[in-house]
Parts: C-alpha cells; structure tokens; sequence
C-alpha cells in the first residue's frame, strides 16, 4: 500500500471506530445517552481551556484573574452533575463533575497564593493629657 492511500486510511478508519459507539449512545430516541454524550463533549472543550488558563498562575500580577476565571469549570460543574447524574441516570460517572470540580477548586486556591492581606494596624488614640491609656473621667 502506497504511503498517500495510508495517509488517507488511517484517520478514515479513526474516525469510523468513534462514531460507532457515539452513535450507539443516541440510538432510538436513548435520551440517557445523549446527555452523556453531550457531557463528555463539553469537558472535551473545556478541560483543555482550563488547562491553558492555569498559565495565569506564573505570575503574581495575573493570579487574580486566574480566580475569576475559576467559574469556568465551576459552571462545568453544575452542567455535567446534571447531564450525568440526572438527565443521564449514571451515578458511577461521578468522577467526571468531581474532576471539574477539582479543577475549580485548584484555580481558585492558585488565584490566591501569593496575595497577603495586610492586617489592620491599631490605632494609637491622643489624648489631651499626654497620659496612655486614658484615664479618668472626660
């Protein structure tokens, strides 16, 4: 077989074997399935784009976006406990909006390293006596 008929073989043959499955999963009106399918598509695009965002952590200045945008997986969260867990009636896929999360969890943890609030500094009160602390009457 020539190197050009392999080239065009083999991702033909790739892609055959996912869409099999992928369409076992929504057959004959299988709501469960497509839920699950549309979880797994959207952690597919977002989990990489999370993964891109933890490049905001290298820097002190760009921390605090990088909490801002901890919502991403968080909202990720909430989407995939309700396409696996209720509309797709599969308990067993808890790890998926557990990894999500996870995700969130570390974001937001990262956003904050590094940040240290300063404690308030107490407040010397004069008094018209020169006399601390104030004693007395007014």
């Amino acid at each position: 077989m020539h190197l050009s008929a392999r080239r065009v073989l083999v991702p033909l043959l790739g892609v055959a074997m996912v869409a099999v499955p992928a369409q076992a999963l929504i057959a004959e009106g299988n709501d469960e399935g497509a839920a699950l399918l549309g979880a797994m598509l959207l952690s597919m695009l977002t989990v990489p784009v999370t993964f891109l965002l933890f490049l905001f952590a290298i820097s002190p200045k760009t921390r605090p976006t990088l909490r801002m945008f901890a919502g991403l997986p968080g909202l990720m969260t909430l989407l995939t406990v309700y396409l696996v867990l209720i509309a797709g009636r599969r308990p067993d896929m808890i790890w998926l909006p557990m990894f999500h999360a996870g995700l969130a969890a570390i974001m937001f943890w990262l956003g904050g390293v590094g940040r240290h609030e300063e404690p308030p500094q107490m407040v010397m009160a004069t008094s018209s006596t020169g006399r601390f602390p104030p004693q007395g009457g007014a």
